[in-house]
């Protein structure tokens, strides 16, 4: 566990008759040598070609307290490894390793050394939850001294196949003995293409356009992984709930269409067997197993949707969580 002497103010101010918490955290030095360490540490980041840790590694890369070299990127091929590198030019051949979650051998060299994991594994498929396992046990093993678990929202939601595979992988990460956090984000802005979405003026519903479903930015995810990287002690044993916004698809419209100035902007909903080649939802060529589970997801978006709180997602951010309109304000100013 790491020894880093924390100092935390907590100052309120009142808000739209509220009150918000501001915490300023301070880290202070101790005499205990492997406090140094804490700057210098080794970060494993897994599926390192993926959207969610791509968004990881631009946050980590841009923060001044962490140097490339500090990345070690798990792949599964040179062919990945080229891909990231062209995002990241700054990484050298050394920070990137290659390995299978279901290749025992392969994990002990990607984790040797390694003090931090930041693990996000495949949605969608039949071995999610040994995957994740296998993760965990080769982190433990190796001597990993924290865990950051990407998980979702609401994982006691079973009937889900996405959501049950990773409650499994908590209950043994908490289990595990290993200093964890898990973070629990919700459905994700750019899960829906904005630039075809104002090309087209329609935003692909693959549910009910009217039930109100939870939605985070990316950008807001990676912000929190990053502090929680960066800071491990300080959100050991913690499950973090991260939602920006409650929003119905219709109302979603309404907001994309005001801020593009595209009043005829709307939803049309998408039936569930065609959602796969409609690109409502990105999505890759699909197993048999990935289409019930998302069958699964979709039919309980569309019953109930998975709205949640964004009370954490603010405390940890410092500011309110990006919502709909600002996301859509910044994505098409870029």
């Amino acid at each position: 566990m790491y020894d880093v002497g924390i100092c935390i103010c907590i100052k309120t101010a009142h808000a739209d008759r509220r009150l918000v918490p501001r915490v300023r955290i301070q880290q202070i030095s101790t005499l205990n040598p492997h406090t140094a360490k804490l700057t210098r540490m080794t970060i494993l980041i897994t599926a390192a070609t993926g959207r969610t840790s791509t968004y990881v590694i631009k946050a980590l890369l841009s923060d001044k307290a962490i140097e490339p070299s500090q990345l070690r990127l798990l792949v599964r091929s040179q062919a990945a490894i080229e891909r990231v590198k062209a995002k990241f030019p700054e990484l050298q051949p050394s920070c990137f390793v290659i390995g299978d979650y279901l290749e025992a051998s392969s994990l002990p060299p990607a984790l040797e050394g390694v003090d931090l994991v930041f693990y996000n594994g495949p949605p969608f498929t039949p071995l999610e939850t040994a995957m994740g396992i296998a993760m965990i046990e080769a982190a433990k093993n190796a001597g990993v001294k924290h865990f950051v678990f990407c998980s979702v929202l609401h994982p006691l939601l079973t009937k889900l196949l996405n959501h049950r595979s990773k409650l499994y992988v908590e209950e043994h990460l908490i289990e595990s003995g290993l200093n964890y956090t898990i973070l629990q984000p919700t459905s994700l802005m750019q899960n829906f293409d904005l630039q075809n979405v104002i090309k087209s003026s329609v935003i692909p519903a693959p549910y009910s356009s009217k039930t109100l479903q939870g939605f985070l930015d990316l950008e807001d995810l990676a912000v929190v992984a990053r502090d929680v990287i960066l800071n491990p002690t300080l959100h050991n044993r913690a499950r973090y709930e991260l939602v920006g916004e409650n929003i119905t698809l219709e109302e979603v419209a309404k907001t994309i269409g005001r801020v593009a100035n595209l009043p005829a902007l709307k939803c049309e909903e998408v039936p569930r067997a065609k959602v796969a080649e409609s690109g409502a939802i990105p999505t890759k060529a699909l197993s048999e197993y990935a289409k019930e589970g998302l069958d699964r997801m979709l039919y309980y978006y569309d019953r109930r949707g998975i709205p949640g709180n964004n009370n954490v997602a603010r405390w940890l951010l410092g500011r309110e969580p990006t919502n709909w309109e600002s996301y859509a304000r910044r994505e098409l100013h870029k």
